[in-house]
């Protein structure tokens, strides 16, 4: 990817909905935010419906990356944090990952509910 590339997938984010935010945790990225209907909510933010899954763009020396991130607390207490990163250059494929993550957080959320 180059920084064509990076502008071009940072704007398809932005028309695709995507809300861009900064993020103190991630100072060298562009970061972007966007909530998924899920059966099941963080417990921190139960009054917001879905999960908020992020995408960080990054730009260093010429080269584009960038990560999903998915985090929230099980009803327990439990904060769980999912990474995904060394993803596919093009975009449109490495957001093709996105309900994966989401089942992962349920199959998670329904795991510890059943353990109480």
């Amino acid at each position: 990817m180059n920084d064509s590339q990076y502008e071009s997938d940072c704007s398809r984010l932005l028309s695709d909905g995507w809300v861009e935010s900064p993020n103190p945790f991630c100072k060298f990225a562009r970061c972007f935010y966007k909530r998924f209907d899920t059966p099941t909510r963080c417990a921190c933010n139960h009054e917001k419906a879905g999960m908020q899954i992020c995408v960080a763009m990054y730009e260093y020396e010429g080269r584009t990356s960038y990560e999903l991130d998915l985090h929230g607390e099980l009803p327990d207490g439990t904060w769980i944090k999912f990474l995904n990163h060394g993803m596919p250059e093009d975009l449109k494929e490495g957001l093709a990952a996105i309900p994966r993550l989401l089942a992962t957080w349920e199959f998670i959320c329904t795991q510890q509910g059943e353990q109480q």
